[in-house]
């Protein structure tokens, strides 16, 4: 049976300015405060918490508060190539996420419960909640290390210029294969098989 997520409920307050320069927050009418979520296929639920198109942001006369709307409706990939992405990703237990590279520059934190990093050499670090990883376009998967609590984590995708590794460009890529348990799948020349997006 699954296991219900009884993490709390989201909320996000976003400030902006009044016609008299004063600092205020934006209307709830405008953006409900309180974060909605999706499904993220088995391994638990994704929320966007905000979203923009630009970076340096461009916020006179709440453009990017306008994208962010845009982007509510329809969403983003996991990145914007220009913007910035925030988001939070709560996992079932004992779930693993796909091995995957984002040409992002990604701050991770860890909000609730213990998550495992894994990158594609093998190599992982066990995230305690209030603990950072930094993401710099590296293949990588977590896994939630717990068989009866969800984990919570949180995301800031930052754009990155074009990454260049061993001579080779790298672009966004998801594996087929989990690594799971110390053992993972390997294609030819003993490389885990990815596809690019």
């Amino acid at each position: 049976m699954a296991t219900k997520n009884k993490l709390p409920p989201m909320r996000r307050y976003i400030t902006t300015h009044s016609k008299d320069g004063e600092a205020v927050f934006v209307s709830p009418n405008q953006i409900p405060e309180c974060v909605p979520s999706r499904p993220a296929g088995d391994d638990g639920d994704l929320a966007l918490v905000y979203a923009t198109a630009t970076f340096p942001v461009q916020a006179h006369d709440e453009t990017d508060v306008a994208i962010y709307d845009d982007f509510m409706h329809t969403p983003p990939d996991l990145t914007t190539p220009m913007g910035t992405v925030m988001r939070v990703i709560d996992m079932k237990p004992g779930k693993v996420t796909p091995m995957h590279r984002t040409v992002s520059f990604d701050y991770g934190v860890v909000m609730e419960g213990e998550a495992e990093l894994i990158l594609d050499s093998g190599e992982r670090r066990l995230l305690r909640r209030g603990d950072f990883c930094i993401q710099r376009g590296t293949s990588h998967s977590f896994r939630n290390t717990s068989d009866s609590d969800w984990c919570r984590l949180i995301f800031v995708f930052l754009p990155m210029e074009q990454l260049t590794v061993a001579g080779r460009q790298l672009g966004e890529e998801w594996y087929d294969e989990q690594y799971e348990s110390g053992s993972e799948s390997v294609g030819q020349g003993g490389e885990p098989e990815a596809r690019e997006r």
